[in-house]
């Protein structure tokens, strides 16, 4: 058998030897399976992603939406689509080598891709369900060889992340100590909106839920959602996990504030229990989820080095209606955020970080 760490080696030297045999004939089980399946499909979504909006815009594109260089823009975005594609060869291949013929999907990023600042924040929140998706299905490996495959990919994740990060112009480099670990069916819930036709993961997603938002979400920002079977706020409660903490911030959906101290990422869920949900893959309940994850983003410490990148955000960037005004929140401790976030100029995609994205087909995008 070649050795794992050697033949990944030769893979990130030499793209076109990404059809050798990265792990062979591990007998993979039916989680194995189902893991690098679901990384499959979410691997061609951002390759994808990338491959369209680079080939959309130009460097002066991203020079007018206010990137001091539109080539650092570009040189970053190009790396990362490099990235992606050779995971995307690396889990196919394994897929192959283990008896799986692995799925092809087609994707729409109409809206996503608008215009630059809606396709910089939507590829940060991308980048983002990818490390969510890698650390949460880690559990499921009950391999080693997978698990380390899994994991080379998902550190290399988290450092798009933090490119991504900086390019917001908004955002910390690396806002937490810890990342949010999702399920697929998570995931799926908020990635699925950009699959159209077939494409059978074998995962059921969990109900979408959109955050209605279309200004930058902040400390105080009292959150207005909608999903399916959700009318009124009575009985529901909405739940904040941040990285790091053990259980989420449970408050009813009424009065559902983004309290003050957090900062990066946030996963919303609705429930109909005011009990919080654990911040845990394993242990978080399901029986009380109406909808939900929703990711956005909270930047209250921006950076110098992002500002540097993205001086000065095109007014696309800085819509502010929509954020209803809230009481004071109260402060969370210091070790538990405005990004460029907003409507796409179609009004099909609000990009707060991001929700669920609306499913559109070629003939008729949802609204």
């Amino acid at each position: 058998m070649h050795c794992f760490s050697s033949t990944l080696a030769a893979l990130a030297a030499a793209p076109l030897l990404a059809s050798a045999l990265p792990i062979v004939n591990r007998a993979a089980s039916a989680n194995v399976v189902l893991v690098f399946q679901f990384a499959n499909v979410l691997q061609q979504l951002e390759g994808q992603f990338y491959q369209q909006g680079l080939a959309k815009f130009q460097d002066s594109d991203f020079q007018t939406a206010g990137f001091s260089s539109g080539m650092i823009a570009t040189q970053v975005l190009s790396t990362i689509q490099s990235d992606e594609a050779t995971h995307e060869s690396f889990i196919q291949q394994t897929l192959i080598d283990n008896g799986a013929t692995p799925l092809t999907c087609n994707f729409s990023f109409d809206s996503a891709l608008a215009d630059v600042p809606t396709l910089a924040a939507t590829a940060r929140v991308v980048e983002y369900i990818g490390v969510s998706a890698f650390l949460g299905g880690a559990n499921l490996l009950d391999d080693p060889i997978f698990l380390d495959a899994a994991a080379s990919i998902l550190t290399v994740e988290a450092r798009h992340q933090t490119l991504l990060n900086i390019l917001s112009g908004t955002g910390s480099a690396i806002p937490s100590a810890f990342d949010i670990a999702l399920t697929p069916q998570e995931v799926l819930s908020i990635a699925g909106g950009f699959i159209t036709g077939p494409c059978n993961t074998g995962i059921i997603p969990t109900n979408p839920l959109t955050v209605n938002n279309t200004g930058p979400i902040s400390s105080g920002t009292l959150l207005t959602v909608s999903a399916t079977n959700i009318t009124g706020t009575d009985g529901l409660f909405c739940n904040m996990i941040v990285g790091g903490a053990n259980f989420a911030i449970n408050m009813p959906l009424a009065q559902c504030v983004v309290p003050g101290g957090i900062n990066g990422p946030v996963a919303l869920w609705i429930t109909n229990d005011d009990q919080p949900l654990a911040n845990d893959v394993v242990y978080r309940g399901s029986s009380q989820q109406i909808a939900g994850p929703a990711i956005f983003f909270v930047d209250s410490q921006p950076e110098m080095l992002g500002q540097l990148v993205r001086s000065s955000p095109s007014s696309s960037d800085d819509a502010s209606d929509g954020a209803a005004a809230a009481p004071t929140p109260t402060p969370l401790p210091p070790n538990i955020g405005p990004s460029p976030d907003g409507p796409s100029p179609d009004d099909n995609v609000i990009v707060n970080g991001v929700s669920s994205v609306p499913a559109t087909t070629p003939s008729a995008p949802s609204p």
